[in-house]
């Protein structure tokens, strides 16, 4: 395994040398600067997983060493060396984003329990982030043309500094791609802040998002930081931006104008730097002809937007989360069950007006209500049952009660679902098959394995 890396600033040559050989004995990986601007230019050649910087320090200090780590490489942890009078100092500069502070004089087993502690930390949030992105991938996945389209669109903007606008339907994923724009990017070990717009009155919606002074308004009794602030050299996601009341939307495009938040009672504005990522499921175009979003405002976050298609245009990939969402939901309620071939077909066959999210629901109330080990129709939702028993036979091989074998059931969903989706094109094969989900060859080998005549 590759050693943790360290950077080590400190202008007292004793000092420096003693730090860098109990830390080299360590196991660590160790580079030593002797001023904030030497260490400035190792960190320009390359990251390291930590800085350990004395505050005081010939020209620039540590205190503007540890804003420009910030900058640079968001995701190395800093480790300050302080006298004792400076201790405020540096309780700010863990506000700032600091891990920890040693107070001199200090013994190197004082120095080994703080790195360690901080590699400790670090390898719980790594595992945690993967945890997590492995949780929220479960349901962002996809072979579909349309999802494909998304996620190479996520690809191309991941480390671009500029507003992304996500749009799609309730309910398909709009705060996955969100979560996936912030883990591909060089902010990934930075946090990823989220608010959603539509759930907060005014008045407290800009406290959330710009932080208030001490008796701002009633019940302020202390001043607190805002989601910009918290999300400093991270992510920050607004979910259904297209609610935000006016007033806001004014002050919001101030910030991303400028970089700069100005706390509620406050009078000096704080520098931030913050990716923003905007998510709606309202036309902004028409609430901008209602007078209910600021055309101003739209075009600044709408530099360059991602579109989600709802889940009944994602063809094949209503088979790919449910087998996704079957085995997540099995694990979680300690549940052996597996999907009837009847109940695998009314899951396909469904509009799902609610997306992914009505899938993911429909899949554990199914979990939830099996107990003999095979899920059927009749554990699934009752709209989806009202749904499938409402469906009209598409041709006249349709029916039968039931098919006399899994292969005929299966045939018979599949030109159903090809009938439907050539009808919606109006015959129209390329458009057909990225409806499906499916290449257009494939689309011709099934029109002629079930001697479709288009």
């Amino acid at each position: 395994m590759t050693p943790h890396s360290i950077l080590l600033v400190e202008d007292e040559l004793s000092m420096r040398l003693g730090m860098q050989h109990a830390l080299s004995r360590a196991g660590y990986e160790v580079a030593a600067a002797d001023t904030a601007e030497a260490a400035r230019h190792a960190l320009h050649r390359r990251p390291f997983d930590l800085v350990i910087t004395d505050l005081r320090l010939p020209g620039m200090s540590g205190m503007e060493l540890l804003d420009s780590i910030r900058e640079m490489h968001p995701g190395t942890g800093v480790i300050l060396i302080t006298a004792f009078p400076e201790v405020e100092l540096a309780v700010q500069a863990i506000k700032a984003g600091a891990f920890d502070f040693l107070c001199k004089p200090f013994q190197s087993d004082g120095l080994l329990i703080a790195v360690e502690r901080f590699f400790r930390f670090l390898d719980l949030k790594r595992e945690n982030d993967r945890l997590r992105g492995e949780r929220e991938e479960g349901e962002f996945i996809g072979e579909s043309p349309a999802m494909l389209k998304v996620f190479d669109r996520i690809r191309a903007l991941a480390d671009a500094c500029v507003p992304v606008l996500v749009l799609g339907p309730s309910g398909s994923g709009k705060e996955l791609v969100a979560g996936a724009l912030h883990r591909r990017s060089k902010r990934r070990d930075r946090p990823f802040i989220k608010i959603n717009c539509a759930a907060l009155p005014e008045q407290l919606l800009e406290s959330e998002l710009f932080g208030h002074e001490k008796g701002a308004f009633t019940g302020a009794q202390q001043a607190r930081i805002g989601k910009f602030e918290a999300a400093d050299g991270g992510t920050l996601f607004f979910d259904e931006v297209g609610e935000m009341p006016l007033p806001l939307q004014a002050k919001l495009l101030r910030v991303l104008e400028d970089q700069e938040v100005t706390p509620v009672g406050g009078n000096t504005p704080r520098k931030v730097n913050v990716r923003t990522v905007f998510a709606t499921a309202r036309n902004l175009e028409e609430a901008i002809a209602d007078g209910r979003f600021r055309e101003d405002l739209y075009y600044r976050i709408n530099v360059v937007p991602v579109t989600l298609p709802p889940l009944r245009e994602r063809g094949s990939d209503v088979a790919l989360l449910t087998e996704r969402f079957l085995r997540r939901f099995c694990a979680l309620h300690e549940r052996q069950a597996t999907l009837s071939e009847q109940a695998r077909l009314a899951l396909l066959a469904y509009d799902y007006p609610g997306n992914v999210r009505e899938l993911r629901n429909a899949v554990e109330h199914a979990v939830l209500l099996c107990t003999e080990g095979e899920i059927h129709v009749g554990h699934l939702p009752e709209r989806i049952r009202a749904a499938t028993q409402s469906m009209p036979p598409v041709c006249d091989d349709d029916a039968g009660d039931t098919p006399a074998s899994l292969a005929e059931g299966v045939a018979r969903f599949e030109r159903r679902r090809i009938m439907e989706a050539l009808e919606r094109t109006g015959g129209r094969k390329i458009q057909a098959a990225d409806l499906l989900g499916i290449s257009r060859k494939q689309l011709w080998l099934k029109l002629k394995e079930l001697s479709i005549d288009i």
